[in-house]
């Protein structure tokens, strides 16, 4: 992800579906990604209403999310601070006050229910605070200013993914990939673009999944024979931890590296 500037990408798949990649992860502190960066959108192909609609209620859901976490973290001292004084209230006062044939296992659950009530009740306070309700609305206008431009580079991209997704099997794709006889030719003028939709792309892998398999691609395209090799390849294209796919847009770049 580039300092100062995200791009979120929108790709139409071959049966009609959207897609939109950004280089970012929801446990990623989603407040300082929109306070300090400049959000723009592009597409291959113009996304529909009902995409975009789909895009910010899910950036709103990281937002009340990052929100809540943050106010979780601000306000966690003073919150437990408190709680044990309600359960220490609590425990002198069954101790004191209420007489019972067996003494201190009422008194701690009493106790640790109220402080457990009084941290849920402050927690939801402090998330609803006049900061938090603030941040929340600077944010979701950040998120409601972000418009999508057309871009070269992006229809490239959704075009060679639809030609991989005619693949009849994942033999078939594979040998598309190291030959790549689409003739389909990216638009690479923009490198930190570039740059960001490989992130966008691996983000969505396991890291040292597609480190390997990366490297295993490489000897394939130089040539390199290995049934072994190709057999574990196509094994993980074809499971389920991976979008061959997009793996396929990933490694039309990395050739081009």
């Amino acid at each position: 992800m580039s300092e100062g500037k995200i791009t979120i990408f929108h790709i139409y798949r071959k049966d009609g579906s959207s897609i939109f990649l950004y280089p970012f992860t929801p446990k990623q502190n989603l407040i300082d990604i929109l306070d300090s960066n400049e959000i723009a959108g592009v597409y291959g192909r113009e996304p529909r209403v009902e995409s975009l609609t789909m895009l910010r209620n899910e950036l709103y859901r990281l937002i009340e999310q990052s929100v809540r976490d943050w106010s979780s973290e601000k306000k966690f001292i003073p919150r437990f601070l408190l709680s044990t004084a309600v359960f220490l209230l609590l425990y002198f006062i069954m101790s004191v006050v209420i007489r019972d044939p067996i003494p201190m296992i009422d008194e701690i659950i009493v106790g640790f229910a109220g402080a457990v009530a009084s941290y849920i009740i402050l927690a939801k306070r402090d998330s609803d605070s006049k900061t938090a309700t603030a941040m929340k609305v600077r944010l979701r206008t950040k998120v409601d200013e972000i418009v999508f431009n057309e871009d070269n580079f992006t229809k490239d991209v959704e075009q060679y993914l639809q030609v991989c997704e005619t693949s009849t099997d994942m033999e078939h794709l594979l040998r598309n990939m190291t030959k790549d006889e689409s003739g389909i030719m990216f638009d690479y003028s923009d490198r930190q673009k570039v740059n960001e939709l490989m992130d966008s792309i691996r983000m969505m892998f396991d890291d040292s999944d597609i480190k390997k398999h990366e490297k295993m691609f490489r000897k394939l395209t130089l040539g390199d024979d290995s049934a072994v090799g190709k057999t574990r390849m196509l094994k993980w294209m074809s499971s389920r931890k991976v979008d061959p796919f997009l793996f396929a847009v990933y490694t039309k770049i990395i050739q081009r590296d």
